[in-house]
């Protein structure tokens, strides 16, 4: 990945483990002053390295992307369809590639 977004990773976000309900996901709200929190669950992290590092792209293009979630703000379908699409295309750009 490019150093600016490796930059803006390491000084914006934290991962954690996430509840069982749930793979992966993107929180940001003003508790967590201006940070994000990318949460990983215990199911995510049982399967293949290559499933994996895919999520963990998936969720940093999120944040590389400046998406917005729907906490405090209601999403369209369609901003949210959008949105998987770039981040999706965003995790395949640098999956296996190492940058």
């Amino acid at each position: 990945m490019p150093d600016d977004i490796l930059e803006q990773v390491c000084k914006t976000v934290w991962f954690i483990s996430s509840p069982d309900d749930a793979w992966a996901f993107v929180f940001k709200g003003s508790e967590i002053s201006k940070r994000y929190l990318i949460f990983l669950s215990d199911k995510l992290l049982a399967q293949d390295k290559e499933l994996i590092a895919y999520t963990i792209l998936h969720e940093i293009g999120y944040v590389a992307l400046n998406h917005r979630n729907s906490i405090g703000y209601e999403q369209t379908k369609a901003e949210i369809k959008r949105q998987e699409k770039e981040a999706d295309v965003f995790a395949k750009k640098y999956i296996g590639n190492g940058g």
